[in-house]
């Protein structure tokens, strides 16, 4: 992650804190109550008001590297719909003790406070170093696309900046044709270390048809880890056979054979009246991003933001209503990526 994103990444965390803490706060007064006196104090207004505003809150404009950062800091688990669910528990739980409700609910006030002093003291450090944050500011028909060469596709020579470019030029071609558009229609405007980051401003058609596909490919994912957690936890009950087993990797393997034709149906409408080559086209960049996601390579979008304004002409009002399809389909597919995250940990932790 480089100085930009990070610096992104401290403006909105604080943009968001303040309210967070609040109604944090606004929860614990109670809760320090009913734990030192005989007489309680309601808590299921201050507990609903926090828990909506947590499940309200949005993480669109975050990248996959901002978000691993949250993480990373700790203090994800309190926020968003994570944040809900903690606070849910820990005070709806059926052990309920309001001893244990204050320690957890101050701990999350500390992640919080530790949080924003971290973000705050970065942000006066770049500043005194004078460095200088700098916005992507795509065109207004343009939307911000990255790409994470990470893992199995990572980038650590010139051969690998070769292979990796070939690839994504066959990817971004068939998707372009798809949109009768041309490949050098999308533009490269910029690019980050942590992992190689390389970051794209594609067309609203362009990039709403590659958060269509990369949604689907989640979803094959979420079903090959479903299909492995079954397997895994029949192993260790120990009574996965070699038979069961044989039948689970078929199953994996006809979900992953069958991914292709199932994003094909998805973009009937997309290939309505597309000849042989475009269609061959797209399945080959269908193909690709899906090998390149599975050897853990990423693609994450800005999630564009949509102004009601009087008066539009036809094509502004044209324009306004592609972005809103965009925007809600990249949001679809970054719920779904998100579901994948936990779902993944969740496997994890019970392998562990």
């Amino acid at each position: 992650m480089n100085i930009d994103e990070l610096h992104r990444l401290a403006i909105w965390f604080n943009s968001q804190f303040r309210e967070t803490n609040r109604l944090y706060a606004k929860l614990l007064e109670p809760l320090n109550h009913n734990a030192s006196q005989s007489d309680k104090q309601p808590l299921e207004e201050p507990l609903q008001a926090l828990i909506e505003f947590l499940t309200d809150q949005r993480f669109d404009e975050l990248s996959i590297q901002q978000l691993k950062m949250l993480s990373a800091i700790g203090v994800d688990i309190y926020m968003g719909q994570d944040g809900a669910n903690f606070v849910d528990t820990v005070v709806r739980s059926s052990n309920y003790d309001p001893a244990t409700a204050v320690q957890r609910i101050n701990e999350a006030i500390q992640s919080l406070n530790k949080t924003r002093t971290l973000f705050t003291a970065y942000a006066e450090a770049v500043t005194n170093l004078g460095f200088e944050a700098n916005e992507i500011e795509p065109d207004d028909d343009r939307i911000i696309i990255r790409v994470g060469f990470q893992h199995d596709v990572s980038i650590n020579n010139v051969t690998d900046w070769k292979d990796t470019g070939k690839e994504w030029y066959e990817i971004i071609r068939g998707l372009a044709m798809a949109c009768d558009e041309k490949p050098e229609d999308v533009k490269v405007v910029g690019a980050a270390t942590g992992s190689i980051i390389l970051i794209l401003a594609g067309t609203v058609l362009f990039t709403t048809l590659l958060a269509k596909i990369s949604k689907n490919i989640t979803s094959v994912a979420m079903d090959v880890i479903n299909v492995r957690s079954s397997m895994e936890d029949l192993r260790q009950k120990g009574i996965l056979t070699k038979t069961m087993e044989k039948e689970f990797r078929e199953i994996e393997k006809s979900k992953r054979d069958g991914a292709v034709t199932t994003i094909e149906a998805v973009l009937t409408e997309q290939l309505k009246g597309k000849d042989g080559e475009i269609k061959t086209a797209l399945v080959k960049s269908i193909e690709k991003l899906l090998a390149f996601s599975e050897k853990g390579g990423s693609v994450d979008f800005v999630a564009p933001e949509t102004e009601e304004e009087e008066g539009d002409d036809v094509e502004d009002s044209g324009l306004k209503a592609a972005l809103i399809e965009a925007r809600d389909v990249i949001r679809e597919y970054q719920s779904q990526r998100d579901s994948l995250k936990l779902l993944s940990d969740r496997t994890k932790d019970d392998q562990a």
